[in-house]
């Protein structure tokens, strides 16, 4: 997509953005109700969206358009105590792989496939009935954003999802206690 803003005062606004989704994230990761987790998802992908958009980042831009429309769905079936068949999440995966290959063929830049990868650990999150597993593969997501962050030009979002990896490791010991000694008696 061609920017049509000062490409400085985009830069900053974005990375003022990017500030806005690392709070919502950081936070998000601490919840112990998935709903609030995925009404969380749906802000955090909203605002990671405008920050790729105003940077040129388009995978970015759509893959997190993408996940607002997934977590809304996870929402619904979350409310129903009910879990999506897995042609829904198959679906939603083939929609993250073919944007990024489009945006690959389009723009001869292999660095689109970044935010396909980190949609797949996204998609696989949002299936989640416990948030402990949730935060696994929010623990994996970042890694490959923190790439396509870099390429980007998106420091402050790189920072973000430093600060989401660092806080779904932490929430996976303080909320879930994964080093917790399990008694045997």
């Amino acid at each position: 997509m061609e920017n049509y803003m000062d490409p400085t005062v985009a830069f900053w606004i974005a990375q003022g953005i990017s500030v806005l989704t690392g709070i919502l994230a950081i936070v998000m990761m601490q919840f112990k109700n998935m709903k609030t987790i995925l009404l969380f998802q749906i802000i955090v992908n909203l605002t990671a969206s405008l920050n790729y958009l105003l940077l040129g980042g388009d995978s970015g831009a759509i893959v997190s358009l993408l996940a607002i429309v997934q977590s809304v769905v996870m929402f619904i079936y979350n409310t129903k105590g009910k879990k999506p068949h897995y042609i829904v999440i198959a679906a939603f995966i083939t929609c993250y792989v073919d944007v990024s290959l489009f945006n690959i063929i389009v723009s001869g830049d292999p660095k689109e496939i970044l935010p396909a990868m980190a949609a797949v650990c996204f998609s696989l999150s949002l299936v989640q009935s416990k948030p402990s597993a949730f935060r696994v593969w929010g623990a994996l997501n970042p890694s490959c954003w923190l790439i396509y962050d870099l390429f980007t030009s998106s420091y402050v979002m790189f920072c973000v999802h430093l600060g989401i990896l660092i806080s779904s490791l932490v929430a996976m010991v303080r909320v879930d206690g994964i080093f917790k000694k399990k008694n045997k008696n």
